[in-house]
């Protein structure tokens, strides 16, 4: 069942039904004393706040009862479903590189490190990365089957196309097979074209990006732009700072308002209490927790760099 359906479940939809009979009710009753020019036409207006009132009681007493409405949390099998064809498809996508490498295993361990401490699970997830990486290997079911599990929840989908592109990524540079696997992956889980180009876009520069940190703030690149406020930190390399636009996902050269506004939208996107409402798993909020760090990281350079 699609995710924007949950919420009209239950009590949603009589409530709301119960609200336009209220409404259209009392819209007739004016028009039957529209002889009593004043009292028709108080009853008449009177049903608009009647029925707006309705609609917030109903929406009150919908989150209160309706069992579908809110966090919905994946049951075990769910979460096991997830899980195992989330490593399938890395394997899958993996040997479309031509040769998987020892960057896209440690990848592939590296999250499964963040999933589960259970070695016995581990090997399990390990196994299912093996059997995708196996020729003849079908990705459709797999997708179907997660869709199905996550009920078609957009973060979710989205969190295993990123997932994927970091695997490719792994060793710096993705081919043309993993993306080609890439991208049939993304369209059996009806991720759009778009979405997964803007993943991968994001994904290059926030890998450059943590790379331009880890090595002290500096690479060794030979132009470099320098903001007004003074400083050695005020140096940064032009790479990077098209790499800081692309992670906030602006495009180069904006203005510092334009960054701050997507900066707020990203940083809405990633908050915790929203992925949590939104049913996100603890191990799936830590890897985004990563990510928000990037972005803010971006931010703050792109913000010295405007001089604001």
């Amino acid at each position: 069942m699609p995710e924007f359906l949950r919420v009209f479940l239950g009590f949603g939809i009589r409530l709301l039904t119960a609200c336009l009979i209220v409404f259209i009710y009392i819209q007739i009753f004016g028009i039957i004393f529209s002889p009593f020019f004043l009292l028709g036409l108080f009853l008449f207006f009177f049903g608009v706040p009647c029925s707006i009132a309705m609609l917030g009681f109903a929406y009150v007493l919908e989150r209160k009862h309706n069992p579908w409405y809110g966090p919905r949390k994946l049951t075990a099998e769910e979460r096991n479903i997830l899980q195992t064809g989330t490593f399938r498809l890395a394997g899958y996508v993996a040997a479309g590189e031509g040769a998987v490498s020892s960057e896209h295993v440690a990848k592939v361990k590296e999250y499964m490190q963040v999933l589960t401490s259970d070695s016995v699970r581990r090997a399990e997830l390990f196994r299912a990365f093996e059997e995708g990486k196996a020729g003849g290997y079908d990705p459709e079911p797999d997708c179907l089957a997660i869709r199905t599990a996550v009920h078609d929840g957009r973060v979710f989908k989205h969190r295993l196309v990123e997932f994927l592109i970091e695997v490719l990524f792994a060793d710096g540079v993705m081919q043309p097979g993993g993306y080609s696997r890439l991208a049939s992956v993304s369209f059996n889980l009806k991720v759009p074209t778009y979405v997964m180009e803007r993943l991968i876009r994001q994904a290059q520069a926030i890998a450059q990006f943590k790379s331009f940190f880890n090595a002290g703030g500096f690479s060794s690149q030979d132009r470099f732009y320098q903001s007004n406020s003074g400083g050695q930190n005020s140096y940064v390399p032009h790479n990077d700072i098209v790499n800081a636009y692309k992670v906030i996902g602006v495009p180069d050269g904006s203005d510092f308002e334009t960054v701050k506004k997507a900066y707020h939208r990203m940083m809405r996107k990633y908050h915790p209490d929203r992925l949590q409402a939104q049913g996100v798993s603890e191990e799936m909020m830590r890897a985004y927790t990563e990510k928000a760090q990037n972005i803010q990281q971006a931010y703050d350079l792109l913000k010295r760099h405007l001089n604001n």
